[in-house]
């Protein structure tokens, strides 16, 4: 792994952690082992390195949901695409905070360059519903409702799992109700499948 990937690497976690505002660039060079000047030879400023992490994580997500457009039927393709994004979030716990404290905070630190993959992988949903619609499986749908049905529950879902673990102390009468993120994944496909047909 490259110096510049290391930092990438790195700063993922504390921008995960802390957020855009507190992360400090002074304990990422620390903890990886360099001088903070040695992460403006790579990055312009701590917006760029930002950028640069985000962007990362953003592309990789839709280059894994390109699979998604080799499934024929609509209602496999968006379980597919459902399970694609869910399993994602799983591999990469940090980009699920990131992407967390970004749409809490109105997606103000997202740079232009990211929303390219969201374009993206917005319009490949679109494409689904409406070829969907098109065979008179699903009805019309507004893709960016759905956009964000998906992405608040498996996201949230991801990151509040110390709330939902004291809440579910506290109801020692109910079964099941905290369970892992991969059934919940494999759930919401379905629910969202159910949801979108006519």
């Amino acid at each position: 792994m490259s110096k510049k990937e290391l930092i990438i690497n790195v700063a993922s976690k504390h921008f995960s952690e802390y957020g855009y505002e507190r992360a400090s660039l002074d304990v990422v060079a620390k903890e990886v082992g360099v001088t903070k000047p040695a992460i403006y030879y790579h990055f312009k400023d701590k917006y760029a390195l930002y950028e640069a992490v985000l962007c990362s994580k953003f592309s990789a997500l839709l280059e894994r949901m390109q699979s998604v457009y080799e499934v024929e039927e609509p209602k496999d393709a968006l379980r597919a695409y459902v399970e694609t994004f869910g399993n994602f979030l799983l591999e990469h716990p940090c980009f699920a905070a990131m992407f967390a404290r970004e749409l809490a905070d109105g997606a103000k630190n997202i740079p232009q360059s990211c929303t390219k993959s969201l374009s993206q992988i917005l319009k490949l949903l679109s494409t689904i519903l409406l070829k969907g619609e098109e065979e008179g499986v699903f009805g019309k749908e507004n893709p960016f409702m759905i956009q964000l049905m998906i992405v608040s529950t498996l996201i949230n879902y991801k990151t509040t799992k110390k709330l939902r673990e004291g809440v579910v102390m506290n109801l020692a009468d109910i079964k099941n109700i905290d369970i892992e993120l991969k059934d919940i994944i494999k759930n919401l496909a379905n629910k969202i499948v159910k949801a979108v047909q006519c």
